[in-house]
């Protein structure tokens, strides 16, 4: 399978040229597969192996909280992932380690490339790699604001009030 198609509309290789896109496209451990809604593609705390596209569907990253005044965790929705979107750097950030549990909220088809692979080649070919973590660090940052936001209970940031001269 080559996935250089959707990876050319993906949020972290968008600033790849050609060449460093289809190196990333011709890495030999990417795999698609399909999901059913209520699916969890991993779970919080479980070892991070794979580095996800999201190719069609929905999904929900959830964290695990407890419950105010109880012992009962819940799973608490803080980001959504669509078309395009990724998901699981964690296998590209040591300790590897799950820190969000991936749900299809829709049937869902997902790429997926080793996280091993990818780091190998962004080691080997500084330039682009540092296109790829420079996007991956906005993705981060995106998804830590949503989450600082749902936790004070703003669904989006305010609005700047616009001054205009009189």
């Amino acid at each position: 399978m080559k996935p250089l198609q959707l990876l050319k509309r993906c949020e972290v290789f968008v600033g790849l040229n050609d060449e460093d896109l289809q190196k990333v496209a011709d890495l030999p451990s990417w795999r698609r597969n399909t999901y059913s809604a209520g699916d969890f593609i991993f779970r919080e705390g479980a070892s991070s192996k794979y580095f996800y596209v999201l190719e069609e569907g929905e999904i929900s990253l959830l964290v695990t909280s407890r419950k105010e005044g109880t012992k009962e965790t819940i799973q608490v929705p803080v980001d959504t992932v669509t078309r395009g979107d990724v998901f699981g750097w964690s296998s590209l950030v040591v300790p590897h380690s799950r820190n969000m549990s991936a749900l299809c909220i829709k049937r869902s088809t997902v790429i997926s490339v080793s996280g091993n692979e990818l780091n190998e080649l962004m080691d080997s070919n500084h330039s682009p790699g540092y296109e790829i973590m420079k996007s991956l660090v906005r993705v981060i940052a995106r998804r830590l604001i949503d989450l600082q936001n749902k936790l004070v209970g703003k669904e989006e940031p305010p609005l700047q009030k616009e001054i205009r001269p009189e």
